[in-house]
């Protein structure tokens, strides 16, 4: 139907992923599809086993897993592994990304989200739904739910709230990865700003089913990270946008953006008992758009101060 050449190129990105690596690689074996595929897997200087795990996958299924196994590690030498390594390797006319931590659980997930692009072209991407799992506690928690109100989004919308799980996503390969700005090689939120350039071409669709699983545990990129980290990197990377796009509604969605995750830090401020700097942080930032974030806002100051007032209580 789809001819011999993969029609979708996985491209997996891994870091001392030993423990987790079988996992994902075999959510790319299990998917059932009517065309080709093909894997790729960068290791970048893994610590660990996982550049021999990966090497003995791609032993075993030679012309299918395609393995890049750095000597140094790429990623503090400034270089993107996705963007630098992985995608200009890629042949398919669709990548799906997934890194090495995570996983499919859906065998019909490319083949799902194929069937939609393939007859709606005017759409860029697709993605879906992901359970979010503690992998200390086992606790799991739907990654989008209720929250991905229009199963359509466009830039205006994904630069409002960003509810692409990186595992989910799907895209058309066309970027030119040598041409891209500047500023997505310099921030640490590669996959929104990726989604960002997507977005910018053509809408994505929503498939509101959980398809893949993202890993919190202590070795991961964000999740070993502390809130004044991820701020920073939210504040950085929406600077980034301001200077980047021109148009008025957009220029105003970032500001927007920037205003929440202001409002987000104050709360995160005074939960860690910093009271009052989070609390002009939250006052002067309550004048926010009328959109979903006043549905959310009352609970968040509410959890914010019952956990402040636990710590004095305890303390």
């Amino acid at each position: 139907m789809y001819g011999d050449k993969p029609l979708v190129s996985i491209c997996c990105i891994a870091f001392n992923h030993e423990n987790f690596i079988d996992q994902a690689i075999g959510g790319f074996l299990r998917q059932i599809t009517k065309f080709e595929i093909e894997i790729i897997i960068h290791d970048d200087a893994s610590s660990d086993s996982t550049a021999r795990i990966i090497q003995g996958y791609a032993n075993e299924h030679p012309g299918l897993i395609f393995p890049i196994v750095q000597t140094v590690n790429q990623y503090s030498q400034g270089k993107k592994p996705l963007l630098d390594f992985v995608f200009p390797r890629a042949v398919g006319k669709y990548l799906a990304v997934c890194e090495g931590d995570d996983y499919w659980i859906d065998p019909y997930k490319l083949q799902k989200q194929v069937d939609f692009l393939e007859t709606h072209p005017e759409y860029v991407f697709s993605f879906h739904d992901s359970i979010i799992l503690n992998q200390r506690t086992g606790e799991k928690r739907m990654r989008i739910g209720d929250r991905q109100i229009d199963n359509t989004v466009d830039l205006n919308s994904l630069i409002i709230q960003n509810n692409i799980p990186t595992a989910s996503i799907v895209f058309r390969n066309f970027l030119d990865y040598a041409q891209l700005p500047d500023w997505i090689g310099k921030i640490s939120k590669g996959d929104y700003g990726l989604c960002v350039l997507l977005a910018e071409e053509g809408p994505g669709k929503y498939l509101p089913e959980a398809m893949s699983v993202y890993r919190i545990h202590e070795g991961g990129v964000w999740s070993s990270k502390g809130f004044e980290f991820t701020h920073s990197a939210n504040i950085i990377f929406y600077k980034y946008l301001l200077d980047y796009f021109t148009d008025s509604e957009i220029r105003q969605a970032i500001r927007t953006k920037m205003q929440w995750s202001e409002f987000n830090y104050g709360i995160s401020k005074i939960r860690h008992g910093s009271f009052i700097k989070g609390l002009f942080l939250v006052v002067t930032n309550l004048r926010l758009h009328g959109d979903y974030r006043l549905r959310t806002n009352p609970r968040k100051i509410a959890s914010a101060f019952k956990t402040l007032l636990k710590k004095n209580h305890s303390g």
